[in-house]
C-alpha cells in the first residue's frame, strides 16, 4: 500500500495543473472590499488587460472610475471587464464600500419606507406636525401635494414661496451625485423638513417619502439627513390594454399608485388580439372573422374594406392619451407605448387583410406579412400618426422619448423576421425616438443584421432571446422573465402574484432566466413585471380592471424597492407585509370606490331624471329601489336606472332584461324583466366578484355575460356602483333610492378606504 501510495504521489506531481479560465482569473480579483482613494483601484492581473466595466450606483463610483462620496457608508457592486489574447471575460459582483462623510452615530434610526432610502444618517427627535402646515415650493406639483397632506394629517396647508419660512420646503439645488431622480432631505426641529433635487421628478420623489414618513409617524417625521439615488433607470411595469378594455381612469390611478414607491416607466401594450385561434379553427370556424382583437387608440387609419383600425368597445382619444401622458410624467412615471406587429396583429390584418403573412399555423390570421415591403410601409403610417405632429398638434407621443415596436412570438421565417423588425427599428430611430422591442433574436436566428445600439429590449423569456447574446449584439436590456415577472389573471400559468413571498426573499434585477449579468453592467437598465390580459374571448370570465387591482398593487409594492434599491433581502416577506401596513394608504386614491363603512345615501326624487352627484360606490353595496315601469320598453331602446363615471344600470337593456354595463364595455344581463304597470322593490347586492339581483326580495334571474358567450359558471360580474345620475332615460316611476355601504372582506380589500 505505501508502495503504491508513493507512485501515484510521483504521477501527480509531474502532471500538468489545469491552468485558470480567464473567467475563473476575474471571478477571483484582487478587489478592494473598501474604498481608500478618490477612484477606484483597478485589481492587476498579469499578461492580461483588467478594465472597469461598470458600477450598480453609477453616481457613487463613475464611468471612469471616480468615486464620490455619499453621506454615509454606502455598499457599491461593481464589475471588470478582462482581456487577453483575444479573448474577454466578464466579472462577477464585487462589493465595495465607499465610506459616508457624516458620522453615523446614535440618532434616529432610518424610517422604514418603500423603497429604503440609500442613506440615512440619524438625528435626534422629530419635527411634529400641526393642523396648519406651510409648503414653501415652486413646484408644479405642489396643490397636488397640499391636498396630500391634508387628506392625510385632517389639516390646513398653506403654500408659500421657496424661500419663504415653512414646514416643508421643496428646491431645486445644484449636486453631482443626484442626477435626475436623486434628493436629499434634511430634517431638524429648527427648519422642518427641507428637501432638495436637481429636477422636478428628483423632488417629486422627495414628497412620496416625506408623505410615508408622516403616514408612519402619524403626522411626525424623525429628524435626520438622508440621501436616496434609484440603482436602476428603468423600473417598470406593463399593463395590457390590448385585450382587456381598461378605462383611462384606471390607468391614471395605476400612475399615482406606482409613484407612490418611486417605479417610474409604465409600459402600455396598446394593441392585441386572442391568441387561442386554434380553438376557433379546430371547430370549423374562421379566427380571422371571430377572434377578439383592439387597436386602443383613436386613429385615422381605415381599411379599403371600411374596416378602423381603432376598437369598437373602448378606446382611448389623442387628446386624452397626450393628457394622459403629461399627467404621468408629472407624477414621474414615462410613458411607453407599444403597438405590437408583426404578429399579435389582428387589429392591423383586419384592415389590410392583403397583407397577412402566407402560413399554415393555426395562428396566422393573427400575422403581418414580414417580407413583404408594403407592411412596414403601412406600419410606419400607423406609427407616424401618434410619432409625428397631425393636423397642427403636437405629436401623440411627442413627450414619451421611448416607443415599443413589439415584435414578440412571430411564428414565420427568421429572415423575413430580423429583416422587418431591423425596419422597424431603424424607423423609430429615425423619428428621434428611442425604439423598445422584445426579445426574440435567439429563436429567430439568422443571417440578417438588425439594429442593436440605441434599442431596450425586453427579455421576456431565455429561449426567445438569451441576456449575454443581446448584450453582445448591442441591445440595452430589461429584465422581464416571464417565468419570475407575468401574471395572467384567472389564468393556470404565470401567476407571479401567488409567489410575492418568493419574489420578495428571492428574486433579483440581474438575475435573467438561468443567466446572470453584473448588477452594474452599464447595458443593464432595470427590470419589468407584466399583466397580460391572455384570457378574453373564449376564456374570458368576466373579470374587469377592479378585480386585478390587488394583483398589480400587491407585486408593486414587492419589487418596487428591488428596483430601486437594494435586492439582497434583509427582512421576511412577513415582515415586509407588516411594513406596508403601515404605509399604503395612498393619498388620493381610491381604487375600489370604498365609501366609509356602514355610509349610507338616500334620495325620494321629485322628477326624473334626478342629479344625485354621488361618486360611484364599490363593493360591498345593497341597493334598494322602488319604481314602476309604465309601459314595455321598445325592443332596442335601453332605460338607464342609474349612470356615473362606472358605467350603467338599466332598467331595461336594449333586450328589454334588467342589466347594467360596466365602463369597460361589458355588459351583464340578469335575463329578466321589470314587471308593466307594478310597484316593485328593486335590490342590488354588490360584492367583490358578485351582483345579484332581487325583485320584492327574491332572486330575480341568473346574471350572464352578453358579449363572447352567454355562460353563468364562474362569471366574475363585480360592478361599481354609478350615482351620479338617476333615471335619465326610465318610462316610469322612482319613488325611492338608499344605498348602503359596508367594506368588503377578502383578496381584493385594499387599505385606500374613504
Amino acid at each position: 500500500m505505501r508502495k503504491t501510495s508513493i507512485l501515484m504521489m510521483i504521477a501527480l506531481s509531474v502532471a500538468p495543473i489545469m491552468a485558470e479560465t480567464l473567467q475563473d482569473i476575474a471571478n477571483n480579483l484582487p478587489v478592494a472590499p473598501r474604498a481608500t482613494a478618490n477612484k477606484l483601484e483597478i485589481p492587476q492581473v498579469p499578461g492580461a488587460e483588467v478594465r472597469f466595466l461598470g458600477a450598480d450606483y453609477e453616481q457613487v463610483i463613475r464611468p471612469d472610475g471616480r468615486i464620490v462620496r455619499l453621506l454615509a457608508d454606502t455598499k457599491v457592486k461593481v464589475s471588470f471587464e478582462l482581456s487577453k489574447d483575444g479573448e474577454k471575460a466578464i466579472s462577477k459582483d464585487y462589493d465595495v464600500i465607499v465610506p459616508g462623510i457624516m458620522s453615523a452615530g446614535a440618532g434616529n434610526a432610518a424610517p422604514q419606507i418603500v423603497p429604503e432610502l440609500l442613506n440615512w444618517v440619524g438625528g435626534q427627535g422629530e419635527y411634529k406636525l400641526g393642523d396648519f402646515v406651510k409648503v414653501a415650493t415652486d413646484m408644479p406639483f405642489a396643490a397636488e401635494f397640499a391636498a396630500e397632506l391634508e387628506e392625510m394629517l385632517q389639516c390646513k396647508v398653506e403654500l408659500v414661496p421657496f424661500g419663504s419660512q415653512a414646514d416643508i420646503s421643496l428646491g431645486i439645488c445644484n449636486n453631482i451625485v443626484l442626477d435626475k431622480e436623486g434628493y436629499t432631505l434634511t430634517i431638524t426641529p429648527e427648519k422642518g423638513i427641507v428637501a432638495g433635487a436637481t429636477t422636478e421628478t428628483g423632488l417629486f420623489w422627495a414628497t412620496r417619502s416625506i408623505l410615508q414618513m408622516l403616514q408612519q409617524g402619524n403626522g411626525a417625521a424623525p429628524c435626520g439627513t438622508a440621501l436616496d439615488i434609484p440603482r436602476y433607470q428603468v423600473r417598470s411595469f406593463l399593463l395590457d390594454v390590448g385585450r382587456l378594455p381598461i378605462p383611462l381612469s384606471y390607468v391614471k390611478d395605476v400612475v399615482k399608485y406606482m409613484a407612490w414607491y418611486k417605479m417610474n416607466d409604465l409600459h402600455i401594450h396598446l394593441n392585441d388580439n386572442y391568441i387561442f385561434h386554434e380553438k376557433y379553427v379546430d371547430a370549423g370556424e374562421n379566427p380571422f372573422e371571430k377572434s377578439y382583437a383592439a387597436f386602443r387608440l383613436e386613429s385615422d387609419m381605415v381599411g379599403a374594406n371600411g374596416t378602423r383600425l381603432t376598437a369598437d368597445d373602448l378606446s382611448y382619444t389623442k387628446q386624452e392619451f397626450r393628457e394622459f401622458i403629461q399627467y404621468a410624467q408629472a407624477h414621474g412615471v414615462n410613458i411607453v407605448p407599444e403597438f405590437d406587429t408583426p404578429a399579435h396583429a389582428l387589429s392591423f390584418t383586419r384592415v389590410r387583410p392583403d397583407l397577412i403573412y402566407k402560413s399554415k399555423n393555426k395562428r396566422g390570421c393573427e400575422m403581418l406579412d414580414a417580407a413583404n415591403p408594403e407592411t412596414l410601409k403601412f406600419v410606419e403610417q400607423v406609427f407616424d400618426e401618434y410619432m409625428l405632429p397631425q393636423n397642427g398638434q403636437p405629436a401623440v407621443f411627442g413627450n414619451c422619448g421611448v416607443v415599443h415596436v413589439g415584435a414578440d412570438e412571430f411564428h414565420g421565417d427568421a429572415e423575413h423576421y430580423r429583416a422587418y423588425t431591423d425596419g422597424l427599428l431603424k424607423m423609430v430611430l429615425g423619428k428621434g425616438y428611442t425604439p423598445r422591442v422584445w426579445g426574440s433574436l435567439n429563436t429567430k436566428k439568422g443571417t440578417t443584421p438588425v439594429q442593436g445600439k440605441g434599442v431596450q429590449m425586453n427579455l421576456w423569456n431565455g429561449g426567445w432571446a438569451k441576456a449575454w447574446d443581446s448584450i453582445n449584439d448591442g441591445f440595452d436590456v430589461i429584465n422581464t422573465n416571464d417565468g419570475a415577472l407575468y401574471i395572467v389573471p384567472f389564468a393556470p400559468y404565470y401567476r407571479m402574484d401567488a409567489r410575492h413571498g418568493w419574489v420578495h426573499e428571492h428574486w433579483k434585477v440581474n438575475h435573467i432566466a438561468n443567466e446572470v449579468v453584473p448588477s452594474g453592467h452599464p447595458q443593464l437598465l432595470g427590470a419589468a413585471f407584466g399583466i397580460w390580459n391572455d384570457m378574453i374571448d373564449q376564456r374570458y370570465v368576466g373579470y374587469s380592471a377592479y378585480d386585478i387591482w390587488h394583483m398589480f398593487s400587491n407585486s408593486v409594492n414587492v419589487l418596487a424597492g428591488k428596483m430601486w434599491g437594494s435586492d439582497e433581502t434583509t427582512t421576511s416577506y412577513a415582515e415586509h407585509q407588516a411594513r406596508l401596513a403601515t404605509l399604503n394608504k395612498v393619498p388620493g386614491l381610491n381604487p375600489y370606490a370604498l365609501w366609509e363603512n356602514g355610509a349610507t345615501f338616500s334620495c325620494q326624487p321629485t322628477a326624473l331624471p334626478y342629479e344625485i352627484g354621488k361618486p360611484c360606490m364599490g363593493p360591498d353595496y345593497e341597493l334598494t329601489m322602488e319604481l314602476m315601469l309604465k309601459e314595455s320598453p321598445v325592443e332596442g331602446e335601453e332605460q338607464v336606472l342609474l349612470k356615473g363615471d362606472s358605467g350603467v344600470f338599466c332598467a331595461a337593456l336594449s333586450d328589454g332584461t334588467i342589466g347594467f354595463r360596466r365602463s369597460d364595455s361589458m355588459e351583464f344581463s340578469f335575463n329578466c324583466k321589470l314587471p308593466v304597470g307594478e310597484k316593485v322593490t328593486l335590490q342590488l347586492i354588490g360584492k367583490p366578484g358578485s351582483t345579484q339581483l332581487l325583485l320584492n326580495g327574491k332572486p330575480a334571474g341568473q346574471c350572464t355575460l352578453t358579449r363572447f358567450h352567454r355562460n353563468t359558471e364562474g362569471i366574475i360580474n363585480t360592478f361599481v356602483l354609478p350615482l351620479e345620475m338617476l333615471g335619465s332615460s326610465f318610462n316610469g316611476e322612482i319613488y325611492s333610492l338608499q344605498v348602503k355601504h359596508n367594506t368588503p372582506a377578502g383578496p381584493t380589500v385594499d387599505p385606500n378606504l374613504k
